[in-house]
C-alpha cells in the first residue's frame, strides 16, 4: 500500500483557510442581528430579559437610540396608540415603517404621551452605542476561529467556537434585545430564537467543561449522556413555566414564556465551575492538569474583574468602578488563557510566565481599583460627577509615567553602575562566556572581562593558587578593593578581587547579594578548573607510574630472571650430556637446577605480589587486612575492625585499600612512636578507611613524606577523598573514602580534603 504525503506548504495553508471560513461564519452570525429585524418597523428601543424590566402593565426601556427619538432609557412603556401594552395589542392593523404612533410612558413618576416615528431597524446606531464591545467581539471572531482551525477534531476547540457563534446570535435578546413595538405587534420570534440559542450556549459551556482536556470516562463509555447537557436548560425552562405561568399576568406572563434561558443562567455557572473541578480531578496526566490550570486562571481573571471592579463597588457606592458595558475588556485575558489551554499541549514553560503575569495584573488592577475608589469618594464628597474619560486618561498617564520613570532609571543605573541591579543578567552573561570557553585560561579571562564590563569595574581578578595558571586579572587593585573568598564544600580554593575604582560608588549592603551569587558562580567554575588541573596531573602521574612499572618489570625480568633461566638452560644441557658418562655429576647438576627453579618461582611470586597481592584473591579483603596487620604490627598493639560485607568490591578499590592500610600502618610503626593503633574499614555506599594512633602526632612544620603522599595519590586516582589530621588528645588520624564502583584511570571526582 502506497501512502501519499501531503506537501508541507499545502498542509500549512489548510488551517489558514479553515480559520477564514470559521471567521466568516462568525460574522454571518453577527449579521443575523441586523437581518432578523431589517425591513420591519422599529422604535430604536431595547429591552433585556431581566425580570425587573418586565412588569405586569409595562416594560422598562433599557436602551433608546436615534437622533430624534423622544424616548429615554428608563422609561416605562405602558401603552401604544391608546392600547395597553400587551403581546399582540397592535397586531391588527400592524404599523409599518414611517408611521407615527403615540407611546404612553411613565418617566420619573410622570405619565407622558410621546409621539414616535417608526423607522427601519437602527442597527448602526445600536452598534455605535455598543462600540465598547467591539474589542471583545473581534477577539470572539478571530480567537475561536484560530482555535478550531488549528484543532478541528478537538471537541473542546469545536465547542469553544460554537460558544462564540451562539453568543453572537444570542445578542438579539439583550444588547440588541426586544423592542417595545415588537411586544405590541407580537413579533417576538427573534427574541425567542435568541433565547433558545442562549440555552444552547450554556449547554456548550457545560459540554466544554466535561470534554476538556479529556472527555470524562463515563461519557466516553456512554456518549449519549452528553445530550443531557443540552436537554437540561430546556428542562429547567419547562419546570419554571409549569410553576410560574398559572399565576403570571399581563406582560409578566409574556416574560415567563420569552425568557427561555433565564432559568439556566441561574445555576449553569455553578454547574460549569463544578464540571471544571471534576475535570481537573480526573486529569491524571501532568500536562493535562497544566492545561486545566490555564482554564482556572481564566476563571480567576473573570471573577476578579467582576467582583473587584463591578459587583462589590456597586454594593458599596451604588455603581461599579468601571461601567458594566466596559467590563467586557476583562474577558479578553480569560479568552486568551482558554485558547492557550486548548492549543498548547506542552506547557511546562508557560506556568511561571502566567503566575507572574497574574501577580502583576492583580496588583495593577488593585492599584487602579484603589485609585478609582478614592476618586469616586472625592466625587461624592464634592458633589461632582466622575467622568469615565478623565479617569481613564489619568490612569493611562500614571501607568505611562511609572513605566517611563522605571526605564529611565534603569538606563542611567546601567550606564553608571552596570548591571548591579540585575544580577540575573550578570550571571547570564557569565554563563554565555563560559560556554564559549575552550580552555581554563580562556574561561578565567572571559570571566574577568565579563565582570569588568557588566559591573563597570576598574579591576577584577580571580586568584586560584591551586591552578598551574597565571592569575587572570584586569587593571590594578586599589586600597578599597573587595576580596571575596572562593570556596567549595568549605574548602578555600582562592579569592575574587573586585574594585569599582575611586571615582565610583563602592559596593554597598544591597550589592552583597549580587557579590555572593557571583562568588558562588566563580567558585563553581574555579573548582571545576581546579579539578580538571588535578585530573590532568593525576593522569600524567598515572601514565608515569605505568611507564615506571613497565621499566621495573623489564629490569626484573631482564636482569634477574633472564640470566638465571639462561644459565639454567646451559647447565641442563650439560647435565643431559653427562647422564651416561658421569651420572654422579649429572645428579649434582640437576639438584642445583631444582634449587634454582625454587628461587625463580619465589622471584616470580614476589613480582606478581607487587602487581596485586595474591592474598586478596585467596582470602578476600577482610582476611587479607588481618594477615597484613598481624605481619606488620610487630610489638604495636593493634585493633582491626573490618565490616565490608559480602558484596563485591572493584579490584582497584581492594588493592588501594590494602596498600593504604599497609602504608599507614608502616608509618605508625616506623615514625609515630605509638603504643596502640586502631584500624577501621567499613562501607556505606563508599569504602571508608580510618587509621588512628596515639603517637607523637604531626609536627607544626609537617610536610608529607613518601608514605602519606602515596596514600593521597591512591585516593585521588580513584576519585576519593583523604584527610590527615591530628587526633585527640594526641596522635594522628588518616581518613580515606573510596568510591566502591570506579572506572578506569581516575573516573571519579578528585577532592584533596575529606570532611
Amino acid at each position: 500500500m502506497t501512502g501519499v504525503v501531503e506537501p508541507r506548504g499545502r498542509s500549512g495553508r489548510a488551517w489558514i483557510v479553515r480559520m477564514v471560513l470559521a471567521a466568516l461564519l462568525a460574522l454571518l452570525a453577527l449579521g443575523w442581528l441586523w437581518a432578523a429585524r431589517a425591513g420591519h418597523p422599529s422604535d430604536g428601543t431595547s429591552i433585556n430579559t431581566d425580570s425587573r424590566t418586565w412588569r405586569a402593565d409595562g416594560v422598562v426601556l433599557t436602551v433608546a437610540v436615534g437622533a430624534d427619538t423622544p424616548l429615554r432609557a428608563g422609561d416605562t412603556v405602558v401603552a401604544i396608540d391608546g392600547r395597553p401594552l400587551a403581546s399582540g395589542s397592535l397586531a391588527d392593523p400592524r404599523p409599518v415603517i414611517g408611521d407615527t404612533v403615540v407611546y404612553t410612558v411613565d418617566r420619573a413618576g410622570v405619565r407622558l404621551d410621546v409621539p414616535v416615528t417608526l423607522t427601519d431597524y437602527p442597527f448602526p446606531a445600536l452598534a455605535e452605542r455598543n462600540a465598547h464591545t467591539l474589542p471583545y467581539i473581534l477577539f470572539m471572531v478571530l480567537l475561536p476561529a484560530l482555535v478550531v482551525a488549528r484543532r478541528p477534531r478537538d471537541p473542546a476547540a469545536v465547542t469553544l467556537y460554537l460558544v462564540a457563534v451562539l453568543q453572537f446570535i444570542g445578542y438579539a435578546s439583550h444588547m440588541y434585545g426586544t423592542q417595545a413595538i415588537e411586544v405590541a405587534t407580537g413579533r417576538l420570534w427573534v427574541s425567542t430564537a435568541a433565547e433558545v440559542v442562549n440555552c444552547l450556549l450554556w449547554a456548550c459551556l457545560l459540554h466544554f467543561a466535561i470534554s476538556f482536556p479529556q472527555t470524562w470516562p463515563v461519557l466516553r463509555r456512554r456518549p449519549w449522556l452528553t445530550a443531557l447537557a443540552y436537554v437540561l436548560p430546556f428542562a429547567a425552562y419547562a419546570m419554571v413555566v409549569a410553576h410560574a405561568l398559572p399565576t403570571a399576568h399581563g406582560l409578566r406572563r409574556t416574560w415567563t414564556l420569552l425568557g427561555v434561558s433565564v432559568p439556566a443562567a441561574e445555576f449553569f455557572p455553578l454547574l460549569v465551575l463544578a464540571a471544571v473541578i471534576v475535570s481537573y480531578v480526573l486529569a491524571r496526566d501532568p500536562a493535562a492538569r497544566q492545561r486545566m490550570r490555564l482554564v482556572s486562571y481564566g476563571l480567576v481573571v473573570l471573577a476578579g474583574g467582576y467582583l473587584l471592579l463591578g459587583r462589590l463597588p456597586e454594593q458599596i457606592i451604588g455603581r461599579p468602578l468601571i461601567p458594566w458595558e466596559y467590563l467586557t475588556i476583562v474577558w479578553l485575558p480569560a479568552l486568551l488563557l482558554l485558547a492557550a489551554a486548548v492549543l498548547r499541549h506542552r506547557l511546562w514553560d508557560i506556568q511561571l510566565i502566567l503566575r507572574r503575569s497574574l501577580v502583576y495584573g492583580l496588583v495593577t488592577i488593585t492599584l487602579i481599583g484603589v485609585y478609582l475608589g478614592i476618586a469616586a469618594l472625592l466625587s461624592e464628597a464634592f458633589d461632582t460627577r466622575l467622568g469615565f474619560a478623565p479617569v481613564l486618561l489619568a490612569v493611562m498617564v500614571a501607568l505611562s509615567f511609572s513605566a517611563a520613570r522605571t526605564a529611565l532609571r534603569r538606563a542611567v543605573s546601567r550606564l553608571v553602575y552596570g548591571e548591579r541591579e540585575d544580577p540575573y543578567e550578570v550571571l547570564r552573561q557569565i554563563g554565555q562566556r563560559l560556554e564559549s570557553a575552550h580552555s581554563a585560561e580562556t574561561a578565567l579571562h572571559q570571566l574577568v572581562s565579563t565582570l569588568v564590563r557588566a559591573l563597570r569595574l576598574t579591576h577584577a581578578a580571580i586568584e586560584v593558587p591551586g591552578l598551574a595558571l597565571p592569575s587572570s586579572s584586569h587593571g590594578v587593585a586599589g586600597p578599597t578593593a573587595t576580596r571575596l573568598v572562593l570556596s567549595h564544600d568549605g574548602e578555600p580554593i582562592g579569592q575574587l578581587v573586585l574594585d569599582p575604582g575611586p571615582d565610583r560608588e563602592p559596593f554597598g549592603p544591597s550589592d552583597r547579594r549580587l557579590l555572593g551569587g557571583l562568588a558562588r558562580q566563580v567558585s563553581t567554575t574555579a573548582h571545576g578548573l581546579l579539578l580538571a588541573a588535578r585530573l590532568q596531573r593525576t593522569l600524567e602521574g598515572t601514565v608515569t607510574v605505568l611507564e615506571e612499572e613497565r621499566r621495573r618489570l623489564r629490569r626484573e625480568i631482564h636482569d634477574g630472571l633472564g640470566p638465571t633461566l639462561a644459565s639454567a638452560s646451559m647447565r641442563l644441557e650439560l647435565g643431559r650430556s653427562l647422564i651416561r658418562s658421569d651420572p654422579a655429576a649429572a645428579e649434582r647438576i640437576l639438584a642445583d637446577l631444582a634449587q634454582v627453579h625454587r628461587a625463580v618461582v619465589g622471584d616470580i611470586r614476589q613480582l606478581v605480589d607487587g602487581l596485586r597481592p595474591t592474598v586478596l584473591d585467596h582470602l578476600g579483603l577482610s582476611a587479607a587486612l588481618r594477615e597484613l596487620v598481624d605481619r606488620l604490627g610487630g610489638g604495636l598493639r593493634t585493633h582491626l575492625d573490618c565490616s565490608v560485607g559480602a558484596d563485591p568490591i572493584a579490584a582497584a578499590v581492594e588493592v588501594a585499600a590494602y596498600r593504604i592500610v599497609s602504608e599507614a600502618l608502616t608509618n605508625v610503626v616506623r615514625h609515630a612512636s605509638a603504643e596502640t593503633c586502631a584500624i577501621r574499614v567499613w562501607r556505606d555506599g563508599d569504602l571508608h578507611i580510618e587509621v588512628t594512633d596515639d603517637g607523637r602526632g604531626l609536627a607544626p612544620d609537617y610536610r608529607p613524606g613518601m608514605g602519606l603522599t602515596s596514600i593521597r595519590e591512591r585516593c585521588l586516582e580513584l576519585g576519593g577523598k583523604v584527610a590527615i589530621t591530628a587526633a585527640s588528645p594526641r596522635g594522628t588520624v588518616v581518613r580515606c573514602r573510596l568510591p566502591i564502583s570506579v572506572t578506569a584511570a581516575s573516573g571519579g571526582e578528585l577532592i584533596g580534603t575529606y570532611p
